[in-house]
């Protein structure tokens, strides 16, 4: 428990600085965490999902723990009937002491529900591996992520990944506002039959488009390739994994502008089955190909 006050106060700058081995290390503890709880409740292993992650700051790792979080929390719920609130976003430029924060309240979470089960053994963590980057520390946080899908009664469904893409449409149509013409473009015709690995594809679609608009605009991002054979595989977990990127990464483009009121809050939609949240994600691709055009032709839009 004391890494928790660490990493807290180190937001406050009282503390040692916290680099990326550190967080990487907290996790490799929170896996062995999770891999008790697993063996005690009989559940199997998760497929290992093979991605290539590149060119990661701590901002796109904080997002991904706070997705960890979630899921933490939510095991929490189901076990102890307990759950706490997410820590609130720090101001400025995320560190990897936020990130650890998170980390942190997520692993809180898993104790008690070792606690719960009456699983005693402790595991010792291990030492910080110096060469660890923020590409290897958002690889283990996606990959606990993953563990927790398998341990969930209630994995995350296609209404929360719709609810996702509302919110990545909101933040879509105020950096579409910048340019004339519509905000959001006619909704695509409903497709039945779709799976979760059809939502995959398309939001792998839409993020090659962000990643362009924001290379075309000076800024950086990760990048995330996942090889086509994890792909029918899917589920409705791992689709929210990737959508929460793409809501992060579109969150930071719209940082970059001056006095834009932020998107307005998405809200649980109901039910919702894949087909649903293919729509979504083809009208979200419409609408960030229309800004990539856009952008293309006034590169210093965000400077004007």
């Amino acid at each position: 428990m004391c890494l928790l006050l660490l990493a807290t106060a180190s937001l406050a700058g009282s503390a040692p600085q916290i680099a990326p081995p550190n967080v990487h290390a907290r996790l490799i503890l929170l896996h062995h965490e999770l891999e008790l709880i697993r063996y005690e409740m009989g559940k199997p292993r998760p497929l290992e999902w093979r991605a290539r992650i590149a060119g990661v700051a701590p901002r796109e790792v904080y997002f991904q723990a706070l997705t960890l979080f979630r899921k933490a929390n939510r095991l929490s719920f189901e076990h102890t009937r307990e759950i706490v609130d997410e820590l609130p976003r720090p101001d400025g430029e995320i560190k990897p002491a936020d990130v650890l924060a998170v980390v942190e309240n997520a692993l809180d979470r898993i104790w008690r529900v070792k606690e719960k089960l009456g699983i005693s053994r402790e595991i010792a963590q291990e030492v910080p591996d110096p060469s660890k980057t923020p590409d290897d520390v958002i690889v283990a946080t996606m990959r606990a992520s993953q563990q927790l899908n398998m341990l969930l009664d209630q994995p995350f469904s296609p209404a929360e990944v719709y609810e996702q893409l509302t919110l990545a449409i909101g933040y879509a149509a105020r950096l579409r506002a910048q340019f004339p013409g519509d905000r959001i473009p006619e909704t695509p015709p409903f497709e039945s039959g779709k799976i979760p690995s059809d939502v995959y594809r398309k939001l792998l679609d839409c993020f090659a488009i962000i990643r362009r608009i924001a290379e075309t605009s000076n800024l950086s991002m990760l990048s995330l390739e996942v090889d086509e054979g994890n792909l029918p595989t899917a589920t409705p977990s791992e689709v929210y994994d990737v959508a929460t990127m793409l809501v992060s990464e579109l969150a930071y483009l719209w940082e970059q502008l001056d006095n834009v009121p932020p998107p307005r809050p998405a809200y649980y939609p109901g039910r919702r089955f894949p087909s649903h949240v293919y729509q979504r994600a083809l009208l979200l691709e419409r609408q960030l190909a229309e800004l990539d055009q856009l952008v293309d032709s006034r590169p210093g839009w965000l400077n004007p």
